[in-house]
């Protein structure tokens, strides 16, 4: 199966993205995020998306928004976040994605 899609905001409280099966095009797509193995959340791909329905994605209702908890992920640590497929486990075209830490100690001397 032929997954498309991509990841359009990336932060340490929220995922927004999309993803659609080529071969089922009608049918969301169950998405996993994690980190190493531990998961962070799941969600569907089945929110309506104007852009996607305009560049001919299905019928645009295949993107999808996972908010984070607080506290969650660390603002200091840096990570390698994995969106897959939860049925097969295949990866979003570009995962693992980079979450780079927005705060960073800096050691004084």
């Amino acid at each position: 199966m032929t997954m498309r899609g991509s990841i359009d905001v990336l932060s340490h409280r929220r995922i927004v993205g999309w993803a659609w099966e080529m071969d089922a095009p009608d049918v969301p797509v169950a998405i996993l995020v994690a980190v190493d193995r531990r998961v962070l959340g799941r969600c569907r791909a089945d929110l309506f998306r104007e852009d996607l329905a305009i560049e001919g994605i299905g019928t645009g209702r295949c993107g999808f928004a996972l908010d984070l908890p607080v506290g969650l992920l660390s603002p200091r640590q840096d990570y390698a976040i994995s969106v897959r497929r939860e049925g097969d486990g295949a990866h979003l075209p570009g995962s693992p994605y980079v979450l780079p830490a927005t705060l960073r100690i800096v050691p004084t001397r």
